[in-house]
């Protein structure tokens, strides 16, 4: 049976991935995503073009921003709170990138809102973008940026930041 060595991964890692990737002391951002299937690539591609590649920790809630807004689903909100603090007193870090996506099925079916109408649905990511940062901002105003993008089928938008 095949054993892994673990040195040869960490020095793989830290000469072609990321160099001293395993050894950072902390990341500058936390990236809430969604957790549909059809876009991790499309992340990956988002954070590596804005140079975050190795730089950032995950956490992934259905809907992204709804996540941490839904009514119907408070222990959602308490757990990226928590994780959040978690990651801003051991990792130090200092912004929140919320990556939501066109076509989510979370807002649909919580909110009932689809693709069909790309103005109404960007405007539903937009409110709950904002409701989102509010949420954040409130619990950690210590945060040097909070701000958030959406992954349509073809190009990413800037949807709202705080500070603006």
């Amino acid at each position: 049976m095949f054993e892994p060595d673990l040195r040869d991964f960490e020095s793989y890692v830290s000469t072609h991935i990321f160099p001293g990737a395993s050894k950072a002391a902390g990341v500058p951002l936390l990236l809430l995503q969604c957790m549909d299937s059809r876009y991790p690539h499309r992340i990956l591609q988002t954070m590596d073009s804005l140079g975050l590649r190795g730089k950032y920790d995950q956490l992934i809630l259905a809907g992204a921003s709804l996540g941490v807004v839904l009514p119907k689903k408070p222990d959602w909100q308490s757990c990226f709170l928590d994780h959040l603090d978690f990651a801003i007193t051991e990792h130090h870090v200092s912004e929140v990138l919320i990556l939501d996506h066109r076509d989510c099925g979370a807002y649909k079916a919580f909110l009932g809102i689809t693709p069909d109408d790309p103005k109404v649905e960007k405007q539903a990511h937009v409110e709950k973008c904002k409701e989102a940062i509010a949420v954040i901002v409130k619990r950690f105003p210590q945060l040097r940026k909070v701000h958030s993008l959406l992954l349509p089928i073809e190009n990413v938008e800037p949807l709202v930041a705080w500070p603006e």
